[in-house]
Parts: C-alpha cells; structure tokens; sequence
C-alpha cells in the first residue's frame, strides 16, 4: 500500500533513494494525484463513505500500538495519515500504463526511421495512408522526435507499473455444458509478478453484502474479481484506445503560453521538489495543456507531448459503481451497473446462481473525429484531433447467454468488422482465445475442479506452424543441432515445464526474430526494442512475431533477404539457437529443460534499492511453463528465456451452483510480511497450476480457521 501510494504521487525517491529519482520525475508530469483527487469528490455518497471508512481503519492500524511492517525501518520512513483520494492514486497507478500511448510513441519511431508504407506493413495495426508525426508544411526542428525518444526514455523507469501486453483469459460456461446445470466463470489474470502479490484473496462480510475475490491493497471493494451470494465477475483487458498523444507547440518567447488553433493558451506550470533519501533534493517543473500532462518533450524549447486520458482529468464518479457491484443480484443487473466505468476498459464477464452468464464491455473509449484512431502522436494545436465524447454504454458491445454456451475473452477483438465504432487497432492475437474455447468444448459436462485442465493449457499455435515448417529439413552433421531438430520435428508444440523442445523452439524463434528485426528495421532501432527496458516495444514486437507466424504459415518471404526461404531461415536460426544454449546450458540437449531456464523471479521492490536484502525479501525463484501465445502465461524478454515478464497473478474458477466449490490461487501468498508463513507457501501449488479452495460459507471459513480476530471500532 505504501509503495504504491508514494509511487501514485512521485515520492518513492524518500524511501528508495537515488534509483528512484526518474520514476518520480515521471510521476509527477503525470500529475495522478490531481486526478485521484478530483474522483474522491466526485464519488457519491455512499462510495465516498466506502473510502472514508476504509482510510479511517488505515489510520486506526498506523495509531495503534501494533509494530509497523518492517519495510518501514528499512527504508527509514514512517506511514503518513492515509486519505481517501489515495485509494484512488493507488487505483490510477495500477492501470495508467495498461493504455497505449507508448505504443503510439513507438510506432512514431517507426514512421520516422522506415516511411509510413513500410511501417504499416510492419506493424499493421496501423494503417496506411495515417499522417506522419509532423504534418507536411509545420516547421520541424528534431523537437518532437527528441520527446517522443525522451518519454520512452522517461518510462524505462517504470516497469515495476504494469505491461499494456501482460494479457488475462476468462471464460463463462453456460449451464447446459456444466455438471450443474449452473454456470461457471473462471480464467487468470496476466501481468509482471508484484512481491507482495498486486491481489490480496479477501472476503469481507456484512450486514448488506458477503463477497469473497482478490482486491488490491489499498482500494476498497473488489473492482476486478469476486463472487456474492448471486453473482461472480472477473475481467480481462480489452486493449482499447483511450489515450492520446498530442504534440503542443509552446510559445518560445513565454513557454507558459501554448497554442490552440489561432491563439495563445496560459499552460498550467509547477514547480515541484522530490526529495531523495541520502540524497540531495531535484527539483522539476511540470506542464499541462486541456489535452492533458505533458509528459515528454521540452516546453522550454518549444516542443512537448502531452497525454490525454480519460482517468487523467478526474472528476468521474466511477466509484459509484463499487458498491452497486457488491450488491447486485444477477449478470444483468451487474452489467448495467457498469455504466459510469472509466478505466481501465475491461472485458468484464459474469455467471450468476439463476443460470445466467454474460459479457459487458466497460469504460469509457473516447470518439475521435471520422470515428477512427489517432496511431500516432498528433498535432494539439490544429484543433482537429480534439475528442468527440464517448461510446454510449448502450451500444457497447454486450452479449447475455450466448447461443454457443460460452464466453471467451483473452485480450481478442471483441466484435466483429460490423461494429459502428473504432474500438482498438492493437488486440492481441487469437491464439489463447482459441486454446481456451477448444478446452471449453471439450469438457461437454464441466465442473469447476474440469477448470484446472483450461488454465494448464499450453499447447501453442505458433510453434506449431514453426514445427511443420521443420518437417522437411535434413538433419544437418551437427550432432546437436541434429537432436535437437529431430526433437522439434516430433513435436506437439505443447509448452510443457518438463520438456526440452519448448527450450529449443523458443530460442530458435528468438534468434529469427533478432535477424529478421535487423532486416526489416534496421540494426540500430532493433537493438533498442531488444531492450527489455524499451516500453512500448512489447506490443510492436508482438505484432512482429505474429506476422512472423503467418509468413511462415502462408509461405510469404517478404520479410527474408532476397532468395532466402523459410526452411533455410530455420535452420540457420536452429543453429544458432544452439550455439547460445550449448554456451549456457552445456552439449546435452536432454539438460535443456524449460523449467530450469523458464522461471519468474520475485524481487520486492526493496530489494531492487538494497539488494543485500534480496535474500530477506525475495521469494524463492519458481519455474512455469507456457509462454505469451498459450493460456498457461509465461511470456518473457525477447533474448532472455530465463525470466518470465508476464504470468499468471490470480487464477479461479468461480461455481455459482456451490460457491464453496469454487476455486483460487496466487502465485505468492496471501500475506505480504516477508516473515510470514503465507508469504508465498501457495507457490508450489501455482506452479503446478493447481488451486486451493475458495471457501464461502462462514461456518466452513472458521472450521478451517487457523486464527480469529475480533476487530472493535475505536
């Protein structure tokens, strides 16, 4: 809670020190705390009332007599009265960088350095015909390209906030493919692994409400995942579009001015100061437009790029709607209870004790003028990039007991090409929306223990294209590199823990990719998007695998050097694959398992800043299988197999017919006291993919109590 409060404003730096100066700087231009603030006065009453209660048993802990948590002394601070706007901040932080506009940054990168044609062929979410940064005629001095690289290099400092390209799956199964008769509703969510976890298993009881789900410390309610006594929710990220770059021209006379059309605009200026245990005070100035923060560029030299939002302007009511969810009694009442959601926009899937399971899409997607996209950076002073409202929640796209039985969300294009509205042109692809409907349809009877066996899935469709590509090459005179084709050639493309194939394909398909970047894009920007550092690559090399996948799959040879083919672009990729695993892991391929280079590794934020105290409070390391295109997530680093960026952080299935039989899991714990036995005793079994008992009646609860505490108001 601590460390995502001070992090929310920019003020880490006064317990991390110096290694935390450029995220605080970069925190501060986006000014969340304006934002969180504005929402707390918005709320109504009876959200407002959730979160002054909720700060007052904060602060009731921090006045007590009851010891600190450690992390305290450690890092020489003491716990600030908790107000009820830094729920909020804690909230905004946790999903402002699930947006897209370092995507944007990155594909302006691309126009730049390769013309906008080649771009969008490269990238294709973009499409042709799309402006250029700089529109024909404006006068361009490196400014803007100088901020576009500076807020890229400004957000390396975040990665401990959130990847836009984690992905979630869920699924809802209607009650004539069940054992029931009852729906179900299960999935996980994907992101980087948070030491504590970013979800704390709760369940709070009352007079008006039993709900039982993951929470994030810090806000109140259960946004994301949690069951009542009638109704289960869960969510995925849609991937929308609702944030925008513009490029705002400041007046180089008074860089307080900035232009609007035909006249001149007062930006709102600050001058702030982080201060940096063992350090010495920085101070920064900070701008703002009416599109929003700017948060790259110079101002002072005429240039900035400032980001709109549509959590960043703050003053929505949104958090309405967390106490409406805790109360509602079926799948439509709970999705039209969504309207009023902002951020992020969410695939938010539901299944109810009457047999009902449903989808609604939530948040708010700003309309752009032509009811398209804006991929890139545009231009704040023309006045014709300016927002349009939104999408009515009526016709967001909704779907109650589907004829097919099912729901399947896992970050794919939610509709169809005949839907009224731009939505997003950065899905992700349907590989693990296709893994987890044929694992719906092939349990005709399912229960929630059959779930397991969905969220285990890691058969990958990439590989297996990457594998009948193989099928007619001849075993080379290399020994090794001939055990580990014939290993590829008989393979299923299954990412099992236990085997070496996935190790191979994996470091063969890395090793394409790198050449094929530097081909295509040349070496320089390749280099940098190998960076795992590099925010906004993600989504761009993505795109570039799965074009990649389809070449492959279709024979297309536009991405090879001349007379090249994709047999012989294998091999020498095989190769190489096995020269870097021959170097790390020794000759014998049967040594090359995937679990012992495909791990995630915890790392508490602390211990990023003392590292001498990694061993106190860093978990054990834990090894996974799968990887980004499968359901069981284990995506990682282009160029480095061995740590895993993107998994699994809260996995369920939810039995409306019992909800005791409903099931759940973490990859770490459910305490956050590195001292304590529940800090990550559920890793084994996460490992495993297996779950533990979600258990909702109050009597089984205190049967398999190990403490009870009796908790008084002050």
């Amino acid at each position: 809670m601590e460390f995502d409060r001070l992090r929310a404003v920019g003020r880490w730096a006064e317990a991390a020190g110096e290694s935390a100066v450029g995220q605080d700087m970069q925190m501060r231009r986006h000014r969340l705390e304006d934002a969180a603030r504005a929402d707390c006065e918005a709320a109504g009453p009876r959200a407002k009332a959730m979160l002054v209660s909720y700060a007052a048993g904060v602060n009731a802990f921090i006045n007590s007599d009851a010891p600190l948590p450690a992390e305290y002394t450690i890092a020489g601070i003491a716990p600030e009265p908790w107000e009820p706007w830094h729920s909020l901040a804690i909230y905004k932080v946790r999903h402002i960088f699930m947006g897209v506009f370092e995507t944007k940054a990155w594909r302006a990168r691309l126009v730049k350095a390769l013309g906008p044609e080649r771009a969008a062929a490269l990238f294709p979410s973009y499409p042709p015909g799309q402006p250029v940064i700089i529109p024909t005629g404006a006068d361009y001095d490196g400014a803007v390209d100088f901020g576009l690289e500076q807020l890229l290099e400004h957000a390396a400092n975040l990665n401990l906030i959130g990847e836009m390209d984690s992905g979630s799956n869920s699924w809802a199964i209607g009650p004539e493919r069940t054992a029931t008769g009852r729906g179900l509703l299960a999935g996980d969510s994907h992101r980087g692994l948070d030491t504590p976890s970013v979800y704390y298993q709760n369940h709070l009881a009352c007079d008006t409400f039993d709900v039982v789900g993951n929470s994030f410390a810090g806000v109140p309610g259960f946004p994301h995942f949690g069951h009542n006594h009638w109704v289960a929710w869960c969510v995925t990220h849609t991937a929308a579009d609702y944030q925008d770059l513009y490029i705002e021209l400041f007046n180089d006379a008074d860089p307080s001015l900035y232009q609007h059309q035909e006249d001149w605009y007062n930006a709102d200026v600050r001058d702030e100061v982080i201060r940096v245990r063992d350090g010495n005070n920085v101070h920064l100035r900070t701008w703002a437009t009416h599109h929003g923060s700017v948060v790259g560029g110079d101002p002072m030299s005429g240039y900035g790029l400032a980001l709109r939002y549509t959590a960043g302007d703050g003053g929505d009511p949104w958090t309405d709607i967390l106490p409406a969810m805790l109360e509602a009694t079926g799948v439509e009442e709970l999705a039209d209870a969504m309207a009023g959601w902002v951020d992020p926009v969410n695939n938010f899937v539901m299944a109810d004790v009457h047999g009902s399971i449903g989808y609604q899409c939530r948040g708010e997607i700003p309309r752009r003028p032509g009811d398209v996209g804006a991929p890139l950076p545009v231009p704040g002073w023309d006045g014709e990039h300016e927002w349009q409202g939104s999408i009515p929640f009526k016709e967001m796209p909704r779907n109650i007991n589907p004829a097919e039985g099912y729901i399947v969300t896992a970050n794919n294009r939610p509709v169809g090409a005949d839907y009224p509205y731009y939505i997003s042109m950065d899905f992700a692809p349907g590989y693990r929306a296709m893994r987890v409907a044929h694992g719906v349809r092939s349990v005709p009877h399912a229960s929630a223990a059959d779930m397991g066996r969905i969220h285990a899935e890691r058969v990958s469709l990439p590989a297996q294209t990457y594998v009948s590509a193989l099928a007619g090459v001849s075993a080379p005179d290399d020994a090794v590199v001939a055990a580990a084709l014939a290993k590829l050639q008989h393979w299923s493309g299954s990412m099992d823990p236990d085997a070496v194939e996935p190790t191979i394909y994996s470091a063969m398909r890395d090793a394409l990719l790198w050449r094929l970047l530097k081909h295509n894009i040349g070496e320089d920007l390749a280099a940098i998007g190998w960076q795992p550092a590099d925010r906004g690559r993600g989504v761009f090399l993505n795109r570039f695998k799965n074009l990649m996948t389809d070449a492959i799959s279709g024979g297309d040879t536009d991405l090879l050097p001349d007379s090249a083919d994709w047999p012989g672009a294998l091999t020498t990729a095989l190769h190489e694959a096995v020269r870097t695993l021959t170097a790390k892991l020794g000759p014998d391929v049967a040594g090359w398992r995937w679990d012992r280079v495909h791990r995630a590794r915890p790392q508490h934020p602390l211990s990023m800043a003392t590292p001498e105290l990694g061993a106190l409070l860093n978990p054990p390391e834990i090894a996974t299988g799968g990887d980004g295109d499968t359901p069981w997530a284990g995506s990682y680093a282009p160029g480095d197999l061995a740590t895993v960026g993107g998994l699994s952080v809260f996995r369920y299935a939810y039995d409306p017919a019992n909800w005791d039989r409903s099931l759940w899991a973490v990859p770490l714990g459910a305490s956050g006291h590195p001292a304590s036995p529940h800090f990550s005793d559920q890793s084994k079994m996460w490992s495993k993919v297996q779950m533990t008992p979600m258990l909702y009646d109050w009597e089984r609860v205190k049967a398999h109590a190990e403490t009870e505490q009796t908790l008084r108001a002050g």
